[in-house]
């Protein structure tokens, strides 16, 4: 009998204990939403706002569609990207705000994250970055909750929550059809120089534009003209630098010149790239996978993707004869 009584006892209290432990202990799963710094209903977002010490970013959701400041439409990766994290996030530890400080570390500027519906806050907390680490403060909490988003251990937070407002911005410099295309110039540093000119038939022909540029005997090779028609579709630049554009042109430069190219549509549309290798300082290899370019009137120098000039700087024989 007093056996019996024990293990009824047992049963009973383990399932309270298990309870207890749920509600209370620091492995209840739906913690995360209860802290306040996770966005939950990502979809009913229409307006964010971003603010640190130099930029300040507003997007909003018009249909389905988002733009920056409500006039220029935007990249939705990078705004998806934005709600992905603000509503997968984690916390991993909480602490008090002093110890941000008292622990020896430096923090970086806070950056205001602020997610509204309509004129709604649904969410607004501020991100700061210790050591590598990243947490967030909500407004007028003295808390701060350590975060981090499953799966990507080294996600750099500070750039997916950017408050500059080209982060945000498609990036977009050439966007031709093959058939937009009227001429196509280039000019290599071996300093050959051609340009290519389309007919409204799509009949393509070629000039030199130098005398170190001779014709190659061989007939057109007309795959290889079309794939060079087809490269000026959504030419994309990584990023803006701060170099300008007077410095690239220097005598002595760093950043070596590897070609012009010049495209103009049937339109009257313009565009031209005057690329350079790209160093990150002048004791470093030239990068192999991104070039510096200047775009038609810019004052500083853009990074772009190697793999958008590669197909643009060949020489004037890989377009005649069969390959």
């Amino acid at each position: 009998m007093q056996m019996r009584r024990s293990l009824r006892f047992i049963l009973i209290i383990i399932p309270l204990v298990l309870l207890i432990i749920l509600l209370v202990g620091p492995w209840k799963p739906w913690e995360r939403n209860k802290t306040g710094v996770v966005l939950n209903h990502a979809e009913d977002v229409d307006r964010i706002v971003l603010l640190d010490s130099y930029n300040t970013s507003e997007l909003r959701r018009i249909d389905e569609n988002w733009y920056l400041f409500g006039t220029e439409q935007v990249s939705p990766v990078a705004v998806e990207n934005l709600l992905i994290a603000a509503s997968r996030m984690e916390v991993s530890s909480i602490v008090d705000i002093e110890s941000l400080t008292e622990s020896g570390d430096s923090p970086e500027d806070i950056r205001e994250l602020t997610f509204f519906k309509g004129d709604k806050v649904l969410l607004s907390y501020g991100l700061i970055a210790v050591s590598g680490k990243y947490a967030l403060i909500p407004h007028g909490s003295p808390k701060a909750y350590y975060v981090a988003l499953p799966g990507y251990p080294g996600l750099d937070l500070d750039r997916v929550f950017s408050a500059t407002p080209d982060h945000y911005r498609e990036h977009l410099l050439i966007d031709l059809r093959p058939s937009d295309i009227s001429t196509i110039e280039i000019e290599l540093a071996s300093g050959e120089a051609f340009r290519f000119t389309q007919d409204k038939e799509g009949k393509i022909r070629c000039d030199p534009l130098n005398e170190n540029t001779i014709l190659p005997e061989e007939e057109p090779n007309e795959l290889a003209l079309k794939l060079l028609f087809s490269y000026f579709t959504s030419i994309r630049y990584e990023q803006r630098t701060d170099i300008p554009a007077d410095s690239l042109n220097a005598p002595g430069a760093s950043h070596q010149p590897m070609a012009g190219i010049g495209v103009e549509s049937f339109g009257g549309e313009q565009h031209y790239l005057k690329v350079f290798s790209y160093r990150e300082d002048q004791n470093s290899q030239a990068d192999l996978f991104r070039a510096l370019v200047l775009y038609n009137d810019e004052r500083e120098a853009l990074l772009l993707n190697y793999i958008y000039l590669d197909v643009l700087m060949r020489g004037l024989s890989h377009y005649f004869g069969e390959k």
